[in-house]
């Protein structure tokens, strides 16, 4: 089992309101554009674009890092963790099921889900790989990081859990792995909604209809 990130683990919605308090821009409406925009069929960056034009995501995070060096910016905790993690995640170790976390994240990241202590067997941070997804290098080095726990693990033993149909399930299944698509965040609702939906294996709406369904296939 291998877990996206951002809107599979970590609720993004402190994150996101943290942008849109820098900007100056009412939750709901910085919300309901990034939401509309991606229903259209655009990106988030797209999203913050229509909000604030020229954005760029690298130089306004180093703006803010200078500006507040020890805040929390775009970065996560505990407090993010959704709820359904850690009973989700015992469950399914209990069941003998090996547990990787795997995602498109700062360098940072990778020390703060390490000092949550989800009982995992690795985890993978792309700015640390320096391959991101849907790039298939990433998914070959989600399967490296897996076998190093499950020595001789192969792609199709695999299942990959995110929020995306385009950046977890269809790269996911090209690289021969069976997928999961998890139905909240910003992405989430919207790509479960979506034809691409039905190439994966499951698509379940928490972390415990996630587990009961993979448990039963172990």
């Amino acid at each position: 089992m291998v877990f996206d990130v951002g809107e599979t683990l970590i609720d993004e919605t402190r994150i996101f309101a943290r942008w849109a308090d820098r900007f100056a821009i009412p939750h709901m409406a910085f919300f309901g554009t990034i939401g509309g925009v991606i229903a259209s069929g655009g990106t988030l960056t797209d999203g913050f674009r229509l909000l604030v034009p020229g954005f760029d995501l690298a130089a306004e995070s180093a703006r803010w890092r200078a500006e507040d060096p020890d805040g929390e910016r775009e970065h996560f905790g505990e407090l993010d963790l959704y709820p359904d993690v850690r009973p989700a995640f015992k469950a399914m170790r209990t069941a003998g099921l090996s547990l990787v976390i795997a995602g498109n994240q700062p360098v940072e990241a990778g020390p703060a889900l390490a000092a949550m202590d989800l009982g995992v067997d690795g985890i993978g941070i792309s700015d640390v790989w320096g391959a991101h997804k849907p790039q298939p290098e990433f998914f070959d080095l989600t399967v490296e990081l897996a076998a190093r726990s499950t020595p001789g693990v192969t792609a199709e033993e695999i299942l990959y859990v995110g929020d995306r149909v385009d950046n977890d399930v269809l790269p996911a299944r090209r690289a021969g792995m069976r997928t999961a698509l998890l139905r909240r965040g910003i992405y989430g609702y919207r790509h479960s909604a979506t034809p691409g939906a039905r190439e994966a294996d499951v698509v379940a709406d928490d972390l415990h209809q996630l587990a009961d369904w993979a448990v039963a296939r172990h």
